[in-house]
């Protein structure tokens, strides 16, 4: 095996072990057993090493020394600080992207809001709930990569990646999503007005919304 192939092997079972994180596939505080992964993925051991690893690193999972690798469990106070960050970056990320966003983006942009208007509608249930993370996802995506200032966004997006942003949506009552998508239509509006202050406040009043109801679910399960 070359260099080259040895690193797509590596990232391959790194992304693999992430995306089933982010999915659920193991629920937070879940051992994951090393050996049993390598079998399922078809590789070695060394790459499942690896993307424990890196994957202890972020923050995705826990290393227990003579224990095993765990699901990282999120505590209100995880919450508390990734909820505190995003609402300093993010609506700060989405007022330079007024006067930055195309004309292409923004009809992305409307045209994922009026996704989710739709999918609110429907019968909630866990494709339901793919179909409104994944379009809620883009918008966000969209939205905060306009924004001229690549590091900052890459430093959002590593916070929004982890499980706890999924588990939100999983967690969201009716209104909560209702209310979720009137605030991206009025998003919409006020970039299209080339408002950016208030573009920006909505944005927060978003963040402070999502965060609220995350911490009463928890504070609810304890």
């Amino acid at each position: 095996m070359n260099l080259d192939t040895l690193q797509k092997s590596d990232d391959h079972v790194y992304a693999a072990i992430k995306q089933a994180i982010a999915t659920m596939q193991y629920a937070p505080g879940e051992f994951i057993r090393e050996e049993q992964l390598a079998r399922a993925l078809g590789v070695s051991r060394t790459p499942v090493r690896e993307a424990f690893r890196r994957l202890g690193a972020e923050g995705w999972l826990e290393i227990k020394r003579n224990q095993g690798v765990r699901v990282t469990t999120w505590s209100i106070q995880d919450v508390e600080e990734i909820f505190e960050a995003r609402a300093l970056i993010e609506p700060y990320l989405v007022g330079r992207a007024v006067s930055r966003i195309s004309a292409d983006n923004l009809a992305q942009l409307k045209a994922l809001a009026l996704e989710m208007q739709r999918v609110v509608g429907l019968e909630q249930d866990h494709a339901t709930l793919d179909l409104w993370f994944e379009a809620n996802r883009e918008f966000h995506q969209i939205l905060t990569s306009a924004c001229g200032n690549a590091r900052l966004n890459q430093l959002l997006n590593l916070m929004k990646e982890v499980p706890l942003i999924k588990w939100t949506f999983n967690n969201y009552k009716d209104s909560d999503r209702e209310l979720s998508v009137l605030q991206h239509l009025e998003m919409v509006d006020a970039i299209e007005q080339g408002d950016a202050a208030w573009a920006e406040a909505i944005m927060k009043s978003h963040i402070l919304r999502a965060h609220r109801s995350v911490v009463s679910t928890l504070k609810l399960a304890n």
